[in-house]
């Protein structure tokens, strides 16, 4: 059974779609819903944005979730709007494990088949807005979100400024303003460490990790670590490389701190 907590009229009619009557699916608006649904039966997914339809926060109930011993999977649905971005940042500080899903990068059907599928495999994105969230500028929270939960490939300037709402040039000015690198540069961080947590954390196999991430071979990935991180796919797949390339990121946004 799923239980989802959607304000957007079409995430819910394409979940429901992506279910396809096979499974058992609760909607609802209110936290207080939410939480007598998941009291009452088992779920196996639960779908949901960070504030129902009053403005109340889901997070206590996701982290209260999480705490139990077979718990959810939990897909977290958000958007890049400046609130909702704040709310994703703060939402990272509690450590709870959850998909995070961004409505301008992805359909519903996309976001929530991984879960139905039993992949409950956390990814790369919360870990390091956990760890930089505290760092970024009010202006750049929303295109930090957005580079973490994008660890594909395919992301570029121009499609990252156009998701949300800005042109290049004002997105470029906001990181200049901050003592931060071009745009491209955070961009390219974001799959590196995407692709660091997949060696590291998920233990996958380089071409694997190539293919994922939409690289058109295991030597363009090995390129792109080795001008960010320095570093080669195979000794990433040691202990601890994720965290290593994650601490070399937040030194540019803890450097910038500095300057401004």
């Amino acid at each position: 059974m799923v239980a989802a907590l959607l304000l957007s009229a079409a995430d819910r009619t394409a979940l429901q779609r992506a279910l396809e009557r096979r499974t058992p699916l609760r909607l609802c608006e209110r936290v207080d819903a939410l939480r007598s649904l998941v009291a009452a039966a088992e779920m196996r997914v639960v779908v949901t944005e960070l504030r129902d339809r009053v403005g109340m926060s889901v997070t206590p109930l996701l982290v209260a979730l999480a705490a139990r011993a077979a718990g959810p999977v939990i897909v977290l649905r958000a958007s890049l709007a400046d609130a909702a971005a704040s709310d994703v940042l703060r939402f990272a500080g509690t450590r709870v494990a959850a998909r995070l899903s961004l409505r301008e990068l992805e359909d519903m059907a996309v976001a929530v088949a991984p879960a139905l599928g039993g992949d409950a495999d956390a990814r790369a994105d919360l870990a390091i807005l956990e760890r930089v969230g505290p760092l970024v500028p009010r202006p750049l929270k929303a295109f930090v979100v957005l580079c973490a939960a994008s660890s594909t490939s395919r992301l570029h300037v121009a499609r990252a400024a156009a998701l949300l709402g800005v042109g290049r040039r004002t997105l470029e000015n906001r990181l200049a303003r901050a003592s931060l690198p071009a745009a491209h540069r955070i961009i390219g961080w974001g799959v590196a460490l995407g692709a660091a947590w997949q060696l590291d954390v998920l233990s996958r196999r380089p071409k694997q990790v190539a293919a994922d991430l939409g690289f058109a071979s295991g030597a363009a990935l090995a390129n792109l670590l080795a001008r960010y991180g320095g570093c080669t796919p195979t000794s990433l797949r040691d202990h601890g490389g994720f965290q290593a390339q994650l601490e070399r990121f937040a030194a540019l946004f803890e450097g910038a701190r500095r300057i401004r």
